[in-house]
């Protein structure tokens, strides 16, 4: 081996190291950016629960239903227009 192939293989072991020493701290930044992330499926999870009908919504549905409106109210057979007199 020559001086050149040497030092080319210590600077390259430098570098190794200086990179590996470096990766406990990328996975813990990364692990903390994905923690909104995760927050927020989490969020969402809990709201698509929440649009299944419980017992409360379906309690103040059957307090406040709304009779659907008829056409037929108020007309006769003979007026069908939509012409207010």
């Amino acid at each position: 081996m020559t001086l050149t192939t040497m030092l080319a293989v210590i600077g390259g072991i430098v570098i190794i190291l200086g990179a590996a020493a470096r990766i406990p701290n990328a996975v813990a930044e990364l692990i903390r950016a994905c923690i909104p992330v995760i927050n927020a499926f989490h969020e969402l999870r809990t709201a698509l629960k929440r649009t299944t009908p419980q017992a409360g919504q379906m309690e103040l549905e059957e307090q406040f239903e709304l009779s659907e409106p008829t056409f037929s109210e108020g007309r006769t057979d003979d007026d069908r227009s939509p012409t207010v007199r």
